[in-house]
């Protein structure tokens, strides 16, 4: 019966730890600092809600990345065969993440680059 104790506290346990952690390991409002291997400052932004307004596929590739979710893992300073570079992944016009509700002209919310490039969450 000690076995089925020590099996019951592990798994309260490891439930505890997702519902706290929630999906991919980011808790709920947690800001998530994206390295842009630039000159520019990092960008902080609020992941929980980018993924609740525009789902997890709308910046990860789940298919093509080989379930890598860090933006670095495939993009990097300059183009490679894993992924172009990650300042065209995110600013590139017609094909980067943010340049879509960001930066093209007539944007849902359109933002200045300091915006984002602050390096900081404040």
């Amino acid at each position: 019966m000690r076995s089925g104790t020590q099996w019951g506290r592990r798994f309260a346990a490891v439930v505890g730890l997702l519902w706290v952690l929630g999906p991919a390991g980011v808790r709920a409002g947690q800001d998530v600092t994206v390295t842009n291997f630039g000159e520019m400052e990092p960008v902080v932004f609020d992941h929980t809600s980018h993924a609740e307004s525009h789902g997890c596929d709308t910046c990860h590739h789940p298919k093509s990345s080989g379930g890598a979710h860090r933006c670095g893992s495939c993009h990097r300073a300059q183009d490679t065969k894993a992924g172009m570079k990650f300042e065209d992944a995110a600013h590139k016009e017609g094909v980067g993440r943010c340049w879509g509700c960001h930066l093209k002209k007539g944007a849902r919310k359109a933002l200045e680059c300091e915006q984002c490039h602050r390096g900081t969450s404040e």
